[in-house]
């Protein structure tokens, strides 16, 4: 496993200079709130879980362990608070009352004629609902490696799996996408 880019940083927080926590920040914000956007489509929302991640990583810094990366700790934080603000009764009926409007407006935005913009959104927002009716363990190795990049070894550090069963649930998250998309 490569060296920790972070832990010096970490080493710092954990023995109280807290200004090594703005550095981790900047270095993981972006990617953080990308990831949690994609698995919690509504931007206050995103941005709240990501701020709640540094929060908690913040005060759980001493249970860090150096045998994975940090950005792998962040990462499964992260996770952790997508699946449990998902499994939120009140988070749901939010959901279904704002529609994703504004996410699916950036999607869909470029140069093209009315129609076709209307055409193009409305086949984002089928896949955006298709993505999120995956089961949870299919979800999240799906939006790392194929919405995000990650490899599928860095998938499976993220979310503590191998990389032969990233690679099977993103095949089946694939398939299911594809069967809800042929059927609509």
């Amino acid at each position: 496993m490569p060296a920790d880019p972070d832990l010096p940083l970490v080493r710092e927080l954990q023995s109280g200079r807290d200004a090594a926590l703005d550095e981790l920040m900047a270095r993981h914000r972006e990617r953080i709130y990308r990831f949690i956007w994609r698995y919690i489509p509504r931007e206050h929302d995103a941005l709240e879980l990501a701020q709640e991640t540094f929060v908690r990583a913040y005060f759980n810094i001493g249970k860090f362990n150096p045998r994975a990366l940090f950005s792998t700790w962040l990462f499964a934080i992260a996770l952790n608070l997508c699946r449990d603000r998902a499994r939120s009764r009140a988070y749901r009926l939010a959901r279904a009352a704002d529609g994703d409007e504004a996410r699916l407006d950036t999607l869909a935005s470029g140069e093209a004629t009315p129609a076709e913009v209307l055409q193009r959104r409305e086949k984002l927002r089928t896949l955006a609902v298709a993505i999120d009716e995956l089961p949870a363990e299919l979800k999240a190795p799906f939006i790392a490696s194929v919405l995000e990049g990650a490899s599928h070894r860095e998938c499976a550090a993220r979310l503590g799996l191998t990389e032969k069963a990233v690679e099977m649930k993103i095949y089946r998250a694939r398939k299911i996408l594809a069967e809800k998309l042929a059927v609509d």
